[in-house]
């Protein structure tokens, strides 16, 4: 259930990895990477870049 609501937040609310991870009772940011990873089969930053689309700036 955290996973879960931590992928909410960072997809619904823009909120960072660490931010969403602390906020659903997390003290380790990697160990949480590793658990979404098990759940979701990626990363969380894998995850909300496929979510969202890289962005792009203009040089």
């Amino acid at each position: 259930m955290r996973l879960i609501e931590a992928r909410r937040i960072m997809m619904s609310e823009g909120a960072p990895i660490s931010n969403a991870a602390y906020a659903v009772g997390y003290e380790s940011v990697p160990q949480f990477t590793r658990e979404y990873g098990r759940l979701f089969g990626k990363s969380p930053a894998r995850d909300v870049r496929q979510s969202f689309g890289k962005v792009h700036v203009a040089a």
